[in-house]
């Protein structure tokens, strides 16, 4: 018994023609005009129809399998894989993994043709509403996006991934995975790429605290505050311009860079079992960033990278400072830690003095003065008092080399053994 056949639209129009031409109202010629089709196919569908009547006009390979399709087991083999291994892959990823890992050969529109019924793929993404286009720019280092981007990077609780990347070349430069979004973290990139790149001509920035002052609504919201955070006072010390944008979408590239690798980098942390600080910064900076394949050539070669400051300590300005005045104990106090300054050469005290307290990434704290420099101190414990950490200049050991208790010292200790002790300021 034969099986019935369903005939379309176009394929009882072309039966109408075939049936016109058999019965001798228009020739091969005005056949083939109003199919469009070549005389050689008129005469070959015309013969079809004679020996198979009206499903003639039915194109031979309807129902049949390509030669080059894949085979059901082969289907079914790839939806276990996926379900059991790739299930957070999207499908040009999955496609590249599958290559990579399993030695499997497929295209991403038949894994979406497969995938994309079963609920794979991901949320099938909006298009963003109409936005005027700014051009990218042109060298490597004119601009840089610094961002925060939360996310279940990995194991079990969220993190937020410090990420910086230039504008030019669509590229991350550097990333720091920590709790959250800080200006300690982001001074640590910053650094980072300064030392490895050098120094951009600008950064395009969100309006986060940790980059600038923003007033929120209230009385107060046409008041202006013009002094500068650490951010914005270390990068105006190394001419570092700053645009802050008042929207997500103004800074689209960044943004959309953050999104690929909430994608892509998840899938291959997770499936590297990476589950610590350690490893992913580890994993980000030394393999993910170096094969990241989907930057741009600059449309100029030339670099807008400057070279840092010779003779600087750039730690020095990428660093949160302070302004303390010292105390009678010559202590001075940074958010609930007391500073125990020491004498230099110079000086035997620095009551009543103006300072500069610079506190580094690492947490360290350095002291200045303006006419004698570095001043070497030392961690005091909030409860006694009691010398804690050495932080001084050039050199002095730790505090179990040197300890010394608030008031302890006399006016009469020789001055040659504190020389041996604290290095000798130059003159």
């Amino acid at each position: 018994m034969k099986r019935e056949e369903i005939i379309t639209l176009k394929e009882m129009t072309r039966h109408g023609v075939i049936k016109a031409l058999l019965d001798g109202n228009m020739n091969n010629k005005e056949a083939a005009k109003s199919l469009k089709l070549s005389i050689r196919q008129v005469i070959r569908i015309k013969k079809k129809v004679l020996e198979n009547g009206p499903t003639g006009v039915i194109h031979g390979n309807r129902g049949k399998s390509p030669p080059h399709a894949f085979s059901t087991v082969f289907k079914e083999q790839i939806i276990t894989l996926v379900k059991d291994r790739y299930y957070d892959f999207n499908f040009s990823h999955l496609s590249e993994i599958l290559k990579e890992e399993e030695g499997i050969s497929i295209n991403r529109e038949t894994l979406r043709l497969w995938l994309r019924p079963l609920g794979y793929g991901g949320k099938i993404r909006k298009k963003p509403p109409h936005r005027k286009r700014r051009k990218r720019s042109e060298k490597e280092g004119q601009m840089l996006f610094l961002d925060g981007s939360p996310h279940h990077w990995f194991g079990e609780t969220p993190s937020t991934l410090i990420l910086c990347t230039d504008d030019a070349t669509g590229k991350p430069l550097y990333g720091l995975f920590q709790k959250e979004e800080d200006l300690n973290g982001c001074f640590k990139v910053s650094l980072e790429v300064f030392k490895k790149y050098g120094l951009p001509t600008l950064f395009y920035l969100d309006r986060a605290s940790q980059f600038t002052t923003t007033r929120h609504k209230g009385t107060h919201i046409t008041q202006s505050d013009k002094k500068l955070t650490n951010f914005e006072r270390a990068m105006q010390e190394l001419g570092v311009r700053l645009i802050f944008a008042n929207s997500p979408q103004a800074r689209g590239r960044g943004e959309r860079i953050n999104g690929t690798l909430q994608d892509r980098l998840v899938s291959e942390m997770r499936l590297k079992g990476i589950s610590d600080y350690k490893k992913a910064n580890e994993y980000l900076n030394e393999i993910f960033i170096p094969k990241y394949g989907f930057g741009k050539m600059p449309k100029d070669s030339t670099s807008a990278w400057r070279l840092l400051p010779k003779k600087v300590d750039i730690q020095n300005i990428v660093c949160k400072r302070f302004n303390r005045t010292v105390k009678n104990d010559n202590t001075i106090s940074v958010k609930n830690q007391v500073i125990q300054l020491l004498p230099t050469h110079q000086r035997l005290h620095f009551v009543k003095a103006k300072v500069t307290v610079n506190q580094w990434v690492d947490g360290s704290y350095h002291v200045f003065h303006d006419k004698f420099g570095k001043i070497p101190c030392c961690l005091c414990s909030t409860e006694n008092q009691k010398m804690s950490e050495v932080r001084s200049a050039s050199g002095v050991r730790p505090a179990e080399t040197y300890t010394i208790s608030a008031g302890e010292r006399s006016e009469s200790e020789p001055v040659e053994l504190l020389n041996e002790l604290i290095p000798t300021a130059p003159d």
